[in-house]
């Protein structure tokens, strides 16, 4: 019984200090988030060609790879998909 207490105090003590450094950590690399559609979808046509997605940055291989049905374009669902871009 005595273990069980002394384990969960260890790890009530080390939990919150462990938090507290992956939050440091975060501050320091940049954010990943969701490529917005809205910036790739410059013509507004409702899907993102290979140019407006290279336009963007978005390496070939990786258009390639989203564009499931192979027509030369992504939907909404394939798009959401992508990885996530970092925030600078």
């Amino acid at each position: 019984m005595k273990v069980h207490l002394l384990i969960i105090s260890i790890f009530s003590i080390v939990g919150p200090a462990q938090a507290e450094a992956s939050k440091g950590q975060k501050a320091d690399a940049p954010e990943l988030v969701s490529p917005p559609w809205e910036l790739y979808d410059a013509n507004k046509d409702d899907y993102i060609s290979a140019e407006e997605a290279e336009a963007q940055k978005m390496p070939s291989q990786t258009f390639r790879s989203l564009d499931v049905d192979r027509d030369g374009r992504l939907n909404h669902e394939e798009f959401s998909k992508a990885p996530p871009i970092k925030l600078e």
